[in-house]
């Protein structure tokens, strides 16, 4: 994949998930959960709400930085 592909692709994903989160909102109820954090490379500077969802976030930004580290060279 060229880099204005991964771009797109990555912008595509931020949209998706925007919008995910969006209707989730608006359709309501009580039992959604959520998780997010602030994260430079694979380090996560904090995180916030379900922590079992920000671990697994965690988790997959280290095997995407190691992917791209050592599998992209």
């Amino acid at each position: 994949m060229t880099s204005n592909q991964i771009l797109i692709l990555g912008l595509a994903l931020i949209l998706i998930g925007f919008f995910l989160v969006f209707f989730s909102s608006i359709r309501g109820g009580s039992d959604v959960k959520s998780a997010g954090g602030i994260f430079l490379g694979p380090v996560p500077l904090f995180g916030f709400g379900e922590k079992k969802i920000f671990y697994f976030l965690w988790a997959l930004a280290v095997v995407l930085f190691l992917y791209f580290v050592f599998i992209r060279r």
